[in-house]
């Protein structure tokens, strides 16, 4: 891991030279202000520019190095794939396939049934109450008992 971190301090060390360089003719004023560039300009400009980018990609490499060691090793944790994570919040089981966690057809049918046929209750006791003449049931509860029917597609989706 030293050697990450050793690789990191050279990398920003390459990039302060490298904006020294960049800067160096318009701070130290051997750049005319206004005047067509002089060579040593671009000499002190474009090797700035280069060593900064290279300096600044091989930091980026020391850091990428470092998360994948720390991973590895097991101090911080990989980081799951979106869609896994929803799947595991659902509580739907997964299947290692490929290297991608993937949900069988069959599982999301069984999952889903239960809700499907609550909604579809709900939605021809609603019809019928309707058919029948009684006002259809707001959100709000009206009386006591009715309370107790708005939590019953919950109860009906878990058994």
């Amino acid at each position: 891991m030293i050697k990450y971190l050793i690789g990191m301090v050279g990398a920003l060390g390459g990039m302060l030279i490298g904006a020294w360089l960049v800067l160096a003719p318009f701070a130290l004023a051997y750049q005319p202000s206004g005047a067509e560039w002089v060579d040593p300009t671009y000499i002190d400009f474009w090797s700035g520019l280069v060593i900064l980018v290279i300096s600044l990609f091989g930091l980026v490499m020391y850091i990428v190095g470092l998360t994948r060691e720390l991973r590895r090793r097991g101090i911080i944790e990989a980081r799951e794939a979106p869609e896994a994570q929803q799947v595991q919040a659902a509580g739907m089981p997964a299947t290692q396939a490929g290297g991608a966690d993937q949900v069988r057809s069959g599982d999301i049918e069984q999952i889903l049934l239960p809700l499907v046929t609550a909604m579809l209750k709900d939605m021809q006791d609603q019809r019928q109450r309707e058919e029948n003449g009684a006002a259809p049931q707001s959100g709000a509860p009206q009386s006591g008992g009715s309370s107790e029917r708005r939590f019953e597609p919950q109860r009906r989706a878990q058994q």
